[in-house]
């Protein structure tokens, strides 16, 4: 008995089911071409992460201390500074308001926040590197820093001692 390429794919195609973008999905035996199925009440919604931070604390960040917080993957987020120092801490030094530091947490091998923090001048990351993207003037500017030193930033390496906005933080170890 014989075997045509032909006959083999569409017997294949009989009865095969995909999932795409959360609808079944079985191929048509007559024509080849996809027909969706109805869907289960047991399957579960479909979920997309949209990496913006939880609004209700970065609302109450943004009214306690005045910095926005954005979105992000998840691995950097903001703390009280006057938690006890554990490995993955951030501080980031900033003239916004008088108690100058604003401290963030990183857990994993890396992190990455997008925020808007105004007039800093320094940073420190206990166990991680960083890579801080800023604004000057509409102008964006980078700068790195080593893990576990303090390194001036922005206004503190400014021939002309403007002020710069962190708008993007990066961890890695």
């Amino acid at each position: 008995m014989k075997f045509l390429p032909a006959a083999l794919i569409a017997t294949s195609l009989v009865g095969v089911v995909t999932m795409a973008a959360g609808v079944a999905v079985a191929m048509d035996a007559k024509d080849g071409r996809p027909v969706a199925l109805e869907g289960s009440a047991d399957a579960p919604p479909s979920t997309v992460e949209s990496f913006n931070y939880p609004k209700t604390e970065a609302d109450a960040v943004f009214k306690a201390r005045g910095i926005k917080l954005l979105g992000g993957d998840g691995h950097i987020r903001y703390i009280d500074c006057s938690t006890p120092i554990e490995p993955g801490r951030i501080v980031i030094s900033s003239n916004l308001d008088n108690r100058n530091d604003f401290c963030f947490s990183v857990t994993g091998a890396s992190g990455k926040l997008t925020l808007e923090l105004p007039r800093v001048y320094g940073v420190r990351a206990y166990d991680y590197k960083l890579h801080l993207e800023l604004t000057v003037d509409n102008t964006r500017v980078s700068a790195d820093a080593p893990k576990n030193e303090w390194t001036g930033v922005g206004k503190n390496t400014d021939p002309q001692k403007r002020d710069h906005t962190l708008v993007e933080l990066a961890a890695s170890k």
